[in-house]
């Protein structure tokens, strides 16, 4: 019987040891984990799954509802009967794998008044389209208007055509609201630019006055003001404790459903009505 060298053993043993290490990683890696998984669930595949669970559900209309996912937040619009449904369409997709947050801005109409609604709404949507048309900066944004409340999506050169956009479409007679739902690219370098241009267009005129600063302060009652009024179903727009357009809007909107003085301003009135205790001058 040939025997077999105890060098050879030894190199056997030692090949043995190193790779086995190697097979043991490898399966590791093939195993997937449920947080992998989980960061898998696309926009595409939550509305989806919304949508199936909505018309599997009888508590809310899902034919009414039209259910949008942006970076997992669920966007809910269109027109139910009753704040019933207008829940249960919330808590439906609320309760979907994947979700990071709903807006809920489904607009409460009696069934009696829907009609109206919708052909009034049909006219705002052709008029504000009409007007966005002969603008070649604005005239790919997409229109929708839900009892009166019009909705702006789509990408633009700069927030400042954003800002026009909402103006020309709160313009047209019968709208409530403007919801401004555009994206535009690089924010900060278009400020920038029409810095430059403000600062450059001073001194062509010779102006001595000091450059006022550009860049919004956070203001702690407006933040305030903003949660308060999500909360009451309202769009203030990013709960960033800045006064813009959208969280105008929405305080016009709100005091005009309360039956308060429009003024448009987080007044005393309205910052008591919201609960709020002032933190600094009123903003403008």
């Amino acid at each position: 019987m040939r025997r077999i060298s105890p060098l050879v053993v030894t190199v056997v043993i030692a090949l043995t040891i190193a790779v086995a290490p190697a097979w043991v990683g490898a399966a590791e890696e093939k195993k997937p984990s449920t947080e992998s998984m989980k960061t898998t669930v696309s926009d595409s595949w939550i509305t989806a799954k919304t949508k199936i669970a909505m018309f599997a559900d009888s508590r809310a209309p899902g034919t009414a509802v039209n259910v949008e996912t942006t970076k997992g937040m669920v966007f809910l619009r269109g027109k139910v009967e009753t704040a019933d449904e207008k829940k249960a369409a919330e808590d439906i997709a609320r309760g979907i794998e994947g979700v990071q947050g709903v807006r809920n801005e489904l607009q409460v109409v009696p069934g009696s008044a829907a009609k109206v609604v919708e052909a009034k709404d049909d006219e705002i949507t052709t008029q504000v389209k009409s007007r966005i048309k002969a603008d070649p900066k604005l005239n790919s944004l997409g229109v929708r208007t839900d009892n009166g409340v019009v909705t702006l999506q789509g990408q633009l050169p700069s927030i400042m055509e954003s800002a026009r956009a909402s103006q020309m479409a709160r313009e047209v007679p019968g709208v409530r609201a403007v919801r401004n739902d555009t994206t535009y690219d690089s924010p900060k370098a278009s400020l920038d630019t029409d810095r430059r241009g403000a600062r450059a267009a001073s001194m062509r005129k010779g102006s001595t006055t000091t450059d006022r600063p550009l860049a919004a302060k956070v203001q702690p009652d407006v933040r305030a003001a903003q949660e308060k009024l999500r909360d009451k179903g309202y769009d203030p727009g990013p709960i960033d404790g800045i006064w813009g357009p959208r969280t105008a809007a929405a305080v016009r909107e709100y005091q005009r459903k309360e039956k308060m003085t429009v003024t448009n301003r987080l007044d005393t009135e309205t910052l008591g009505k919201l609960e709020v205790a002032p933190k600094r001058p009123q903003s403008p």
